[in-house]
């Protein structure tokens, strides 16, 4: 019998690495080539989690500059550029991410990625992370036509990993990743000290973590009961 999860799918961005001095540096580049104000790294970590445009997007509103389609469309395509030109030089692994993800692989676990960062841009940092062979499905930002938290993107990934909704665990960070797994019929667990907005609590997440050492743990708690109350598929 296939164990409990059948697979795990993880976020990125504040789930598993801290991607915030790269984008930070992309972002400067952006504003300061146009001759606006650099924006603070806090400033930029704030504004991560709901992909290339809305951060963009969000960069110019916090200096009341408006844009116009065209004009988002044209600077999230200049973002794009300059943050793959760096993409990987001073992001970093959060605490227990290298090794939870090989447990979780050495117990045969099928793991996946499905974040709303370019697709491009997400091998390029698993490969110099040296993560990239970790996942047997990865789902970026612009794989389908829509990006969390419409849930077609970690069905996607479940997909690929040939696992059901039920049986699977969605880890993340944030209110996005939330209104993702409960839209996608998947288990919860939250990251505390990502980037999310609000208190991950409020959210009422399956499982609640402060660092993905304590990943493990909180899957066997969530471990589900046949109808006869025996855990099924142990670890």
């Amino acid at each position: 019998m296939r164990g409990w999860p059948h697979a795990v799918v993880f976020d990125l961005d504040g789930t598993l690495i801290d991607s915030a001095p790269d984008l930070h540096h992309a972002a400067v580049r952006l504003m300061t080539d146009r001759g606006l104000a650099a924006p603070s790294l806090e400033a930029v970590r704030s504004m991560i989690g709901e992909g290339v445009g809305r951060l963009v997007e969000r960069l110019f509103a916090a200096q009341d500059v408006p844009l116009l389609p065209q004009d988002l469309d044209r600077h999230s395509t200049a973002f794009r550029h300059l943050y793959l030109a760096r993409v990987c030089v001073d992001t970093t692994l959060l605490p227990g991410a290298d090794r939870t993800l090989a447990e979780l692989g050495a117990r045969g676990v099928p793991l996946g990625l499905c974040t709303n960062k370019p697709l491009q841009h997400t091998r390029a940092i698993l490969t110099t992370l040296g993560i990239a062979d970790r996942f047997a499905a990865v789902i970026g930002g612009d794989s389908l036509a829509v990006r969390k938290p419409d849930p077609a993107p970690l069905l996607a990934a479940l997909d690929a990993l040939e696992a059901a909704p039920a049986d699977a665990v969605f880890v993340g960070d944030s209110a996005i990743d939330a209104r993702t797994a409960r839209a996608a019929g998947t288990a919860l667990v939250l990251v505390d000290g990502g980037y999310a907005h609000e208190p991950l609590a409020a959210l009422a997440p399956d499982a609640l973590i402060p660092t993905l050492e304590a990943l493990t743990a909180a899957l066997e708690g969530l471990q589900p009961a046949d109808r006869g109350g025996r855990e099924v598929g142990g670890w």
